[in-house]
């Protein structure tokens, strides 16, 4: 069976439209322990299928993102379908080189809760401290320590920073 049919056949047992949305700051203990919101939560295990959340690092930004095992199969399918169209046109094409940002993808299990645990290496190159701001991006969703989002998020990002703002203001209400 190729990978595109296998592809094919998992993707449709999982659902191929999953929109990430919502947002929400949880808490990272000593141990990387943190949890996922539950909207984005529901968008997980709509794609996964499973208990399961993949997290990487973001390709420019200083963050991380994360996503269903669906997503992380497309982005395998989108590799081979770049591969496939060079070949057909002769040109060049470096599959190593095109998966390096899928190769750094980490799949981890969450509880019903929505905890699980960011390896240090994750929490190292997210810039995560004590606490994970959590928002959806309509194909993933982002995780970004609050007070970095606050001072390097890009400026198209302002609209979220009122939410994080919100979020925080939520947090010292309840201390």
């Amino acid at each position: 069976m190729s990978f595109c049919a296998l592809f094919i056949g998992v993707f449709r047992t999982v659902s191929a439209l999953v929109v990430y949305a919502g947002s929400g700051v949880s808490g990272v203990d000593a141990k990387g322990r943190t949890t996922i919101p539950a909207e984005i939560r529901d968008s997980v295990l709509q794609s996964s299928g499973s208990n399961s959340v993949c997290i990487s690092r973001h390709s420019s930004l200083p963050c991380l993102i994360g996503f269903g095992s669906a997503e992380r199969l497309k982005l395998r399918a989108d590799i081979e379908a770049q591969w496939q169209s060079a070949v057909n046109r002769g040109a060049d094409f470096d599959r190593e080189l095109a998966g390096v940002s899928a190769s750094s993808i980490f799949e981890t299990a969450f509880e019903a809760s929505g905890r699980f645990v960011l390896s240090p290496m994750l929490k190292h190159f997210g810039r995560i401290d004590d606490r994970a701001f959590f928002f959806g991006a309509t194909t993933h969703f982002m995780l970004w320590n609050p007070d970095v989002f606050l001072k390097e998020a890009p400026a198209a990002f302002n609209p979220v920073k009122d939410e994080l703002n919100y979020w925080l203001s939520q947090g010292k209400r309840d201390k």
